[in-house]
């Protein structure tokens, strides 16, 4: 394994579970950009090989929904996961780029729904942790046994 592909490695298994939704967003749609531009270019190899590897980041994201704590989200991601896998293949086969461009602006819009809500989850859990390192301090006795209060 080079360099690389352990930095890699190492990076995916070290980041949180937010980060990791961004960047299997991300990937999804470098790979449909990739698509499109192989599209233009007649490489139909390629095409069909980018469309494979975001079809194949949407089933994964698929296959990570947890239906029970997820509720109605979750069985709508499912459903939208399930169309975008079905629209992107039925684009390969028909070389279709407006299906393309359909599958990034599902693909893109639900990243920035995600940027927001992990931001918002990120803001919370901060301010958690900001409230409970105050509280441990303004606990703690300092010289003389005098409690310090903030």
């Amino acid at each position: 394994m080079d360099a690389i592909s352990k930095y890699e490695n190492i990076n995916v298994n070290t980041v949180d579970q937010g980060t990791l939704i961004i960047m299997a967003y991300e990937g999804a749609i470098n790979f449909i950009k990739e698509a499109k531009e192989r599209l233009t270019q007649n490489d139909y190899a390629g095409k069909s090989i980018n469309i494979s590897n975001a079809v194949s980041i949407i089933n994964e994201l698929n296959a990570r929904l947890n239906m029970e704590k997820g509720g109605e989200t979750a069985k709508n991601l499912n459903k939208l996961y399930t169309f975008l896998s079905i629209h992107l293949t039925t684009a390969n086969l028909k070389k279709d780029a407006h299906k393309l461009d359909e599958s990034l602006n599902i693909l893109q819009n639900l990243l920035n729904g995600w940027k927001i809500i992990i931001e918002k989850d990120r803001k919370q859990n901060q301010n958690i942790a900001l409230s409970n390192v105050n509280a441990s301090i303004s606990n703690k006795p300092v010289s003389g046994g005098i409690a310090v209060s903030a």
